[in-house]
């Protein structure tokens, strides 16, 4: 809690006015939650790049892109930040939805317009060929697919927990109207 949020808060018991404590603690916890989450997720990406570097430096290269290994990681390590914060309730302040909904756009269109630019190009003769495996790696067609496929699916996460935050705050709203 700042000083200025307690100065508020102090003013607030001095003059009797109503307070919202329970908002302001949901909204503190909210913050300690979401950052546990967004540190474990951090860690998980570290430690699976830093794995990954490893393989790829010393041993076999599993993957023709070293970028794109790293981006599935990071895409995973996404997927798992927002399906932990979804089911935490923390993926939404106590302002609403407006930031959430913004990345959904942004998610959409990467998830879908990147791997349909790159798969189109007419230099890629042996796109059919090899989508899957060239030259006995992962090929970049395939990681760029994975990766693209995971942030679309933490997308279409985050589009059902807006619609499901916008029906309980439609929810709440007609229960307070109807007392």
């Amino acid at each position: 809690m700042s000083l200025k949020s307690f100065d508020d808060f102090c003013a607030k018991i001095v003059n009797n006015d109503p307070i919202e404590q329970p908002k302001a603690i949901f909204d503190e916890l909210q913050k300690l939650v979401r950052a546990q989450i967004t540190a474990r997720a951090l860690w998980a990406y570290i430690i699976a790049s830093g794995i990954n570097l490893l393989i790829m430096e010393c041993g076999p290269q599993w993957c023709e892109s070293w970028f794109l290994s790293t981006v599935i990681f990071g895409a995973a390590a996404y997927l798992y930040w927002v399906c932990a914060n979804a089911r935490r309730g923390t993926l939404f302040g106590i302002n609403g939805t407006m930031t959430v909904t913004s990345q959904l756009g942004f998610l959409f269109g990467d998830s879908v317009m990147i791997p349909v630019v790159i798969m189109l190009d007419k230099d890629n003769g042996d796109f059919a060929e090899h989508f899957f495996i060239r030259n006995n790696i992962v090929s970049e067609y395939f990681a760029m697919t994975l990766s693209c496929t995971l942030f679309l699916i933490s997308g279409v996460v985050m589009a059902v927990s807006v619609s499901e935050y916008k029906k309980r705050e439609k929810e709440r709203a007609e229960e307070n109207d109807d007392k």
